[in-house]
């Protein structure tokens, strides 16, 4: 990735897609298992695989359990990029 910003963009991109939510519907701060997102366990295995495909980055399950809201998932991703 080129820059943070264009990581942020990439992993909203995924998160948009693999939840079928606009990403105009949620911001950084939206948690995974609120009312906007609703997303289980399995929809946050299929972001991580998808980021992982896409990035490169892997995120251990003991990680993702702790990835709260969307920023910080964006978070985790770009120190690791």
């Amino acid at each position: 990735m080129a820059d943070s910003q264009d990581t942020t963009d990439h992993i909203e991109g995924i998160v948009e897609e693999r939840l079928r939510v606009d990403s105009g519907d949620f911001d950084a701060e939206t948690p995974f298992d609120g009312e906007t997102l609703d997303a289980d366990s399995l929809d946050l295995v299929e972001i991580a695989e998808a980021i992982e495909a896409d990035v490169g980055v892997h995120i251990p399950d003991e990680d993702l359990e702790e990835l709260e809201t969307v920023g910080d998932l964006t978070a985790y991703v770009t120190e690791r990029t």
